[in-house]
């Protein structure tokens, strides 16, 4: 019998590799070329946070705190990465919400195993 946590550790994992691609709140469309401000946490194969590791989308780029919590402003549009040592994940924002004055804000939450 496999533990509960080692099976959220394996389904977490066999999520992050799945479904890189990250959706949100549906609503009209993200413009292609316009600001977004991307956040999340990212979290290791045994579910603690990773601190250090780097979100890059397009040149821009943050790492994560001792929490694994980034922001990251850049343009909408391109795809992200996600990595930390031999680890990496990519994908595209599939949908985001925009603001009051028309930043776009998208949340993910990744696991790297």
């Amino acid at each position: 019998m496999v533990s509960l946590r080692r099976r959220q550790v394996i389904i977490g994992g066999l999520a992050a590799a799945a479904l890189p691609a990250v959706s949100f709140a549906r609503g009209e469309p993200m413009p292609q070329r316009g600001k977004l401000v991307l956040s999340g946490r990212i979290l290791g194969a045994d579910g603690k946070p990773l601190a250090g590791a780097t979100v890059e989308v397009g040149a821009d780029r943050a790492a994560t705190d001792a929490d694994g919590r980034f922001v990251l402003s850049t343009r909408a549009g391109e795809p992200y990465r996600v990595s930390f040592e031999k680890h990496a994940a990519e994908g595209f924002v599939a949908a985001a919400r925009p603001d009051s004055d028309g930043t776009w804000r998208a949340s993910v939450g990744l696991t790297l195993s």
